[in-house]
């Protein structure tokens, strides 16, 4: 259920980012390839989709680390413990009167390393893809 509501939130900066991505794409090279005697679909998957490949992986990696990190949206929706997210699982280390320091440490670090590891690995195309959609 709660893929349904990342699916409606993220839509609109997908759609915000291959919209000023595509718009910059000179109609010179959709141009040629219809000339060329090429289809729409042929167009598409062909000229325009390769090119795509900065903003695809962006919105992906975006995305990827949003949902990863997410607490409010789950914390809302979810209310089975068989369920729950790394980040939501955390929160339930800390208690109104108590607090396991130790062991909410050791699974902050757990469930915070892939996000670096991932984020550090992939920041280059993180700021390719936003430039390439912001332009124009």
């Amino acid at each position: 259920m709660l893929i349904y509501f990342y699916l409606g939130f993220g839509i609109s900066m997908a759609t915000f980012m291959f919209h000023g991505f595509i718009k910059s794409i000179p109609i010179e090279l959709e141009e040629a390839a219809i000339i060329d005697g090429a289809n729409r679909f042929q167009l598409f998957f062909k000229v325009v989709f390769p090119m795509l490949k900065p903003t695809t992986a962006t919105i992906a990696i975006l995305d990827v680390l949003w949902v990863r990190n997410d607490f409010l949206l789950p914390s809302l929706v979810l209310v089975n413990d068989d369920v729950r997210t790394l980040p939501l699982s955390t929160f339930y280390f800390f208690g109104k009167y108590t607090a396991n320091y130790s062991v909410a440490m050791a699974a902050l670090v757990l469930v915070l390393l892939p996000v670096l590891i991932f984020y550090f690995v992939m920041q280059k195309k993180i700021i390719v893809g936003v430039v390439d959609g912001a332009i124009k």
